[in-house]
């Protein structure tokens, strides 16, 4: 029974020299010094650091999803009527942005990459497939119309052309052809007189599975408060 209370009291005296212990090291600045050599060594673009995986493919998953306004009454809208519009979504797509074509530049000091963006449809985070129909203003169209006012040859040409293909203010194109890209007929008729035009047309055309150009990244070798800084993006400053 005494050894039970000796050994409890010695517990208890070790247990407090411990408690003072810790406090000391923090009061005396001990710990913020080991924490901070830690962080120093850690928080560096570096292979086989944590820091530098998580960099390299971002594990937090990052979602985009969009919106669309269906145009219930085109005809009446041509004819004067305000639109009626019916929102109809979301379409959700999760975001994929790995670092890729990683290269480590002066003796680790830098790395050069390209952040390739890549979306994935979600269906089950999504209203309905990315067929489904939505109509809206034909932007491509418009966009011409524009373009060509002041020339009435060509104005008339191109609005005898679009009636010819049934094309008119508005169009009907599947979420998927709206957002990543569709092969528009009056642009690929235009593409006779101007080789360089591009017939394609989507809101987000020529995003997915693309990157911006190449980064550079101070690595934080140097100084662990540069971590991840950009340096140049596209060989400017």
């Amino acid at each position: 029974m005494q050894l039970k209370s000796c050994c409890i009291y010695s517990t208890g005296v070790l247990s407090i020299l411990l408690l003072i212990a810790g406090i000391s090291l923090v009061l005396s600045n001990v710990f913020p010094h080991i924490l901070q050599s830690v962080v120093k060594k850690e928080v560096v673009l570096k292979n086989g650091t944590e820091a530098f995986e998580v960099w390299e493919n971002p594990p937090a998953p990052v979602y985009m999803q969009f919106y669309f306004f269906n145009l219930t009454n085109p005809l009446e809208v041509v004819d004067g009527d305000r639109p009626a519009v019916l929102e109809i979504g979301p379409y959700t797509y999760r975001e994929y942005r790995p670092m890729e074509q990683v290269d480590f530049q002066e003796n680790g000091t830098k790395v050069s990459s390209v952040n390739t963006k890549t979306y994935i449809f979600q269906r089950d985070m999504s209203r309905g497939p990315e067929s489904d129909l939505i109509r809206t203003v034909n932007i491509p169209a418009i966009s011409v119309m524009e373009q060509f006012k002041d020339n009435l040859v060509l104005a008339n040409l191109i609005s005898s052309y679009m009636k010819s293909e049934n094309e008119g203010l508005f169009t009907t194109r599947t979420v998927g052809e709206l957002l990543w890209g569709y092969e528009d007929p009056l642009l690929k008729a235009l593409k006779l007189f101007k080789p360089n035009l591009d017939d394609v047309f989507g809101l987000f055309y020529k995003t997915n599975a693309s990157n911006d150009g190449e980064y550079v990244f101070f690595t934080g070798q140097q100084n662990y408060k540069d971590f991840a800084r950009v340096d140049t993006w596209k060989g400017e400053r």
